[in-house]
């Protein structure tokens, strides 16, 4: 749940922080909260709807009366020399063979939200800018309620001096925390999947790049064996259940926006919101070793009165639970509906990142063949229009 808020002025040390060293120590970046960067951090907690208590972990509105934030958490990224972030998706592609990796402050801060004595959930607070002037908005953290629970009962939890992100993490907070111990600053994983423990596995700097790799291939596995489990799964059939998760939440998505920032997700005015129905799904592939691999994801038109507003997002879990994953622009979602041959799309190929983007391929099946249209081509300005077979769009990609 992310929400732009007005700017407000913050007191903290300077930005820039690089560490390349294995021996140097970590200088801990100090919040400063103020009263009134507090009263907005707070605020949206206390107004959320009960239908969203469970999303957050919280199970009674008398846990929203006595808030308070504890400790802010400094974020910092993995880089190579380039400043590019590494994480365990890219670091066989990103990092040269001997490379040295540094870490990089990333201008945001976790920060623990408290119930009384009793710990509730985690903040994310974001800056706009490297020097550390304003603050550029907060969103709160899903998938929080056991970490933050072994988190405020962690022994070493006043050492902390910051956390460092290397997966696409659903934890509700960073993969690693960093502590000082014994005079050395040492990177503790949050959560092990192998052996469901918490705060566990400790690693000095010098390991974490060996610790990134084996991840890598972990996760490269437990992909492969995922994406065979669903390669049939590919036709999502919208059941009356699937149907009330997404709708739901495409009305608790759009119903608190200001009426100026509606335009941006296909809404003329807020009585759109009343009519609200679902088109045809697109699922999501990828090209997995030279082969067209379903993502057990798929791309949702959120329709009013037969006309396209957005996608949502759609994705199907180990458990055969579909989940729902988010929500992307208007203008991908009238162009596709305005496509002469929309009736026969199959899927979409992705190229760059999850969900429907000009750098991809939509997959339709024509004269009794897969044809992959290019969303947008960038030298020509113009959707839809070129037409490969896959192994062409196989030699494109390798250039």
């Amino acid at each position: 749940m992310k929400n732009k808020l007005k700017v407000i002025p913050l007191l903290l040390s300077a930005f820039c922080f690089l560490l390349s060293a294995v021996n140097a120590q970590i200088e801990k970046k100090e919040l400063k909260l103020t009263p009134e960067m507090k009263k907005i951090v707070l605020t949206e907690i206390q107004d959320l709807s009960e239908k969203d208590y469970a999303e957050y972990g919280i199970t009674d509105r008398s846990q929203l009366m006595n808030l308070h934030l504890g400790e802010p958490i400094p974020k910092y990224r993995i880089v190579n020399k380039k400043l590019q972030d590494i994480d365990i998706s890219n670091v066989f592609h990103r990092l040269s063979e001997g490379e040295s990796i540094s870490l990089r402050f990333q201008n945001d801060w976790t920060v623990p939200v408290m119930s009384d004595e009793s710990p509730l959930l985690f903040r994310n607070m974001r800056f706009a800018d490297s020097e550390g002037n304003n603050f550029g908005g907060n969103y709160i953290l899903s998938g929080t309620k056991n970490i933050i629970e072994h988190f405020h009962n962690y022994e070493y939890k006043d050492s902390i001096i910051g956390s460092v992100t290397i997966t696409s993490s659903t934890l509700g907070m960073d993969d690693l925390l960093i502590i000082r111990k014994e005079n050395q600053d040492v990177f503790v994983q949050v959560y092990d999947d192998a052996t469901g423990e918490y705060f566990k596995n400790e690693y000095r700097f010098s390991e974490l790049l060996n610790l990134l790799k084996d991840l890598h291939l972990r996760a490269k596995e437990a992909r492969r064996r995922y994406y065979d489990k669903i390669a049939n799964k590919s036709e999502l059939k919208i059941t009356p259940e699937i149907t009330r998760m997404l709708i739901n939440q495409a009305y608790s998505f759009l119903k608190n926006r200001p009426d100026e920032s509606l335009s941006d997700w296909g809404i003329k005015d807020s009585s759109q919101l009343e009519h609200l129905h679902l088109g045809k799904p697109i699922s999501l592939y990828r090209i997995v070793d030279e082969n067209l691999t379903f993502l057990g994801y798929w791309e949702v038109p959120v329709m009013s009165d037969g006309k396209p507003l957005y996608f949502t997002t759609v994705y199907l879990e180990d458990d055969d639970q579909y989940q729902w994953g988010g929500a992307s622009g208007a203008e991908m979602a009238e162009i596709i509906h305005n496509y002469e041959y929309k009736d026969f799309i199959t899927g979409f190929l992705e190229v760059i990142s999850i969900g429907i983007r000009g750098s991809g391929y939509l997959i339709i099946r024509k004269d009794n063949q897969d044809t992959f249209v290019q969303m947008y081509d960038y030298t020509k300005g113009e959707y839809l229009k070129n037409e490969y077979s896959f192994q062409e769009v196989l030699n494109l990609l390798k250039k």
